[in-house]
């Protein structure tokens, strides 16, 4: 008995020692992110090595990419069997297939080695055209019905809940599943209209809007009416954004506590109000008089405006109208193309009301003096003298040119009839004439004289006539001047005229007959 129990010992101890020197051999498996992919994307294929001490890992592709691998030797530190896993990303270039080829040689820890290799394909489609869908697929109020019923068509929707509701939550999904949406989930929401946009987005990147308003019943609404648009006088502050440099305060209107804000400088009232489709707005509320304004803030760096209407026209600007932050303004300008304009604002800051020069191109404010132009007024006045006497000069130079143009043919005229003077009297000193034909000559000198000098004349007395009219149109400033120096010239023509033409003519006569006589 003795003896078959330590046979079966030493059986088992064989067996166990044995059993600690079977070695698990080495082994390799492949695996890619994706079976598919369209040409253009990446596949990553992940290759895992188990029970080895040294490996050479080697992956390469093939097909339809641009090309990826790996190649190393890796080694346990502790000498004991191991696993490794490796990737390689490979990026599709055209339509077809992309295999990975992986080989790995490995020693296990018994220094036995194995060789494993293996391949794995992935298929590459064409791209698929992205969706231009942006519509919605459902809209809905939890617990409430909406108007009209819903279609993707449709973009105003509106929905009534009670006065007790605070905040509701707003449903929706896309038609498309490449489609995104914005806009739903629990919204908070007070008395009257209150407006929320549900935007779809194409996976294009077209976004479409749709519009739901949830009104909350108001049994006694205050409405008001400011320009030609009606608002509501909300009784909850929790939408509406205090403003810089405001308190918050309540006041009391049509005996209902109304938040209001408060500016203890400017003694300014503010309170919230809504258009029809839910737009929150502030209004300046006057108690005295019962009324309401818009309120617009205009900030710069260092100041903070309340812009009001224009109400005196300053020397040198028109009345205009000008958008700051896609509000329109009633301003002052040199002109309608100017970039910049005069604005009437209450300083929030200081409480002052005074006039603002506003830069539209810069978007900045400056506090506008008439001593910052008095140095500009000062320079334009002496531009204008300078342009004055400038325009007068030209006038009296243009003045002079028609004179001499006038002149010019005058004298080569009386050239003429000096030329022609001479020859008839050297024809008389050939010819032997009777005292009758000597006079009808003489006479028809005369005429000859008289027939050239009208017409000059008139030529003159109309040259000078249209340059004056012409003179006194085009500057007026140099009228006294130009009639004057007209004046002295003809006095000195009719003097040239008196002194050289007539004794002249008279001279020739005498001299005439004086050699007729000699001859006979």
């Amino acid at each position: 008995m003795i003896d078959k129990c330590k046979l079966v010992f030493f059986t088992l101890l064989i067996i166990c020692f044995n059993a600690k020197f079977v070695y698990a051999e080495p082994t390799a498996s492949m695996s890619v992110s994706s079976s598919y992919i369209v040409s253009g994307q990446s596949v990553t294929a992940n290759l895992t090595v188990s029970n080895f001490t040294t490996a050479q890992i080697t992956i390469s592709s093939a097909g339809n990419t641009n090309g990826c691998g790996y190649d190393d030797i890796i080694q346990s530190d502790t000498g004991s069997n191991i696993t490794k896993t490796v990737s390689v990303t490979c990026k599709s270039n055209a339509v077809g297939i992309i295999t990975f080829f992986y080989s790995v040689d490995a020693l296990d820890s018994g220094y036995k080695k194995t060789e494993v290799s293996g391949e794995k394909s992935v298929t590459v489609g064409a791209p698929r055209e992205l969706d231009a869908n942006n519509n919605l697929g459902s809209l809905g109020v939890e617990g409430y019905k909406i108007t009209p019923a819903f279609s993707a068509d449709t973009l105003e929707y509106s929905v009534e809940v009670p006065s007790t509701v605070n905040d509701v939550n707003i449903t929706g999904s896309p038609a498309s599943g490449y489609a995104s949406i914005s806009g739903t989930g629990k919204k908070e929401v007070n008395e009257g209209a209150n407006l929320f946009i549900i935007t779809v987005t194409s996976e294009t990147g077209v976004p479409k809007e749709y519009k739901l308003t949830v009104n909350v019943k108001d049994d006694n609404p205050i409405k008001v009416k400011i320009g030609e648009d009606e608002y509501t006088v909300m009784k909850n502050a929790k939408n509406i954004i205090k403003p810089e440099l405001y308190e918050q305060t309540t006041i009391k209107i049509n005996n209902i506590d109304i938040p209001a804000f408060y500016n203890e400088t400017t003694k300014i009232t503010l309170v919230g109000i809504k258009d029809s489709k839910g737009n929150v707005r502030l209004a300046i509320y006057d108690k005295d008089k019962n009324t309401y304004e818009l309120y617009e803030e205009n900030k710069s760096d260092q100041i903070i405006l309340l812009i009001h209407p224009i109400t005196e026209i300053k020397e040198g600007y028109i009345k205009s109208t000008i958008k700051i932050d896609d509000t329109e303004y009633e301003c002052l300008k040199v002109n309608e193309e100017s970039e910049y304009a005069i604005i009437y604002a209450t300083n929030l800051i200081t409480g002052e009301d005074d006039y603002y020069l506003y830069d539209s191109k810069e978007n900045s404010y400056v506090r506008y003096s008439e001593e910052q132009l008095e140095p500009l007024k000062n320079e334009l006045n002496k531009y204008k003298d300078v342009v004055k006497y400038l325009v007068i000069g030209l006038g009296v130079l243009g003045l002079l040119l028609i004179i001499s143009l006038i002149t010019r043919p005058r004298k080569n005229k009386e050239v003429n009839v000096k030329e022609k003077k001479e020859k008839i009297n050297e024809e008389e000193d050939l010819i032997v004439m009777e005292p009758k034909e000597e006079k009808k000559a003489s006479k028809k000198k005369t005429e000859v004289k008289e027939e050239e000098k009208v017409p000059e004349e008139k030529v003159v007395k109309k040259s000078k006539k249209q340059s004056q009219k012409d003179a006194i149109k085009s500057v007026e400033e140099a009228t006294m001047i130009i009639e004057n120096f007209e004046k002295k010239v003809r006095e000195k023509e009719l003097e040239k005229q008196k002194e050289e033409e007539p004794e002249e003519t008279m001279y020739d006569i005498f001299e005439d007959d004086r050699k007729r006589k000699k001859r006979k």
